[in-house]
C-alpha cells in the first residue's frame, strides 16, 4: 500500500493529499484502535543521551506530575494505514490539548536532527492524518477521542533558537503555509481551522540533563525542581519565528 503521506515530500503538492487519502485507504475501519489516543509514556532508559528523547520524556513526566498540564508524548496518527515501520514514524512527538477551548497543538520536536524543511514536512503529515481522521470519523475507531473535537489545530515545529535561524526557514515555512491552504479545511470540516508555525525555545534555554537518570531524578518529583522549571518555562516562552 502506498503511503498516505508520500505527497508531503513535496510541499508544493499538498493539495493532492485528499486523492491519496481515498486511494490509499479504501477501508478506514481497518485502522488501529489506538488511533489518536492521547497518552503519556514517561519511561526512559537510564543511559539514554538523545537530547530530543530526554526533552520529550521530561515533558511527559512533568505533565504526569501535574507541572505541565495538557501535554502528552504518545499519540499514534497513522496506525494501520501503511504497516508497522511507517506507523512507528507517524507518532506525534508531543501533543498539547486544551479541552475547555478545544485547542490542540501537534508538535514535531527538533534539537539538531533534520533540516527545517524536513521538520515541516513531518508536521504537515500529522495535519494530513488529522484531517483524514475528521473526514472519516464515522468509520474510524475514534470514539472517546476528545482531540478529534478540536476547533483549532496548531501544527508546530519546536526547536532551539539556533536551529530556527536556518537560512532557508522563512521560505520553507511560507511554502508550508501555502500548501496548508490547499487543504481548504473550512469548507470540508465544519468548525475546524488549522495553522502551521515554527516556534523557537528561548536563547537562555539549555538542556539540563546528561542522560535518562538525570531526567528521572529532576522531573519525577512532586515539587518542581530547577531543571523541571527550566523545561516548563522554556515551553511557555517558545515564540513563533
Amino acid at each position: 500500500m502506498a503511503s498516505l503521506f508520500d505527497n508531503t515530500r513535496d510541499l508544493d503538492d499538498i493539495g493532492e493529499i485528499y486523492r491519496r487519502m481515498h486511494t490509499n485507504c479504501p477501508n478506514p475501519a481497518s485502522m488501529s484502535a489506538q488511533l489518536w489516543r492521547l497518552r503519556r509514556k514517561p519511561d526512559i532508559s537510564s543511559y539514554n543521551t538523545s537530547a530530543e528523547t530526554m526533552l520529550k520524556k521530561a515533558v511527559a513526566i512533568l505533565a504526569e506530575r501535574g507541572h505541565m498540564q495538557g501535554w502528552f508524548n504518545q499519540c499514534p496518527t497513522a496506525s494501520g494505514i501503511g504497516g508497522s515501520r511507517m506507523d512507528r514514524h507517524r507518532n506525534v512527538d508531543l501533543v498539547y490539548w486544551n479541552a475547555p477551548v478545544r485547542y490542540a497543538c501537534l508538535v514535531e520536536l527538533k534539537w539538531q536532527s533534520d533540516s527545517a524543511s524536513e521538520a515541516l514536512r513531518q508536521v504537515i503529515g500529522y495535519g494530513a492524518a488529522y484531517v483524514f481522521g475528521r473526514m472519516h470519523r464515522d468509520k474510524l475507531p475514534l470514539e472517546h477521542r476528545p482531540v478529534m473535537d478540536a476547533r483549532h489545530v496548531s501544527l508546530q515545529v519546536i526547536a532551539p533558537a539556533h536551529y530556527c535561524r536556518a537560512t532557508d526557514l522563512a521560505g520553507c515555512l511560507d511554502r508550508a503555509r501555502q500548501g496548508l491552504r490547499h487543504f481548504d479545511i473550512g469548507s470540508r470540516i465544519r468548525q475546524l481551522s488549522m495553522s502551521i508555525d515554527v516556534l523557537a525555545l528561548p536563547d537562555w534555554f539549555e538542556l539540563p540533563f546528561a542522560n535518562g537518570d538525570d531526567v528521572l531524578a529532576n522531573c519525577d518529583r512532586e515539587v518542581l525542581t530547577e531543571p523541571g522549571r527550566m523545561i516548563r518555562d522554556a515551553f511557555r516562552a517558545a515564540r513563533p519565528v
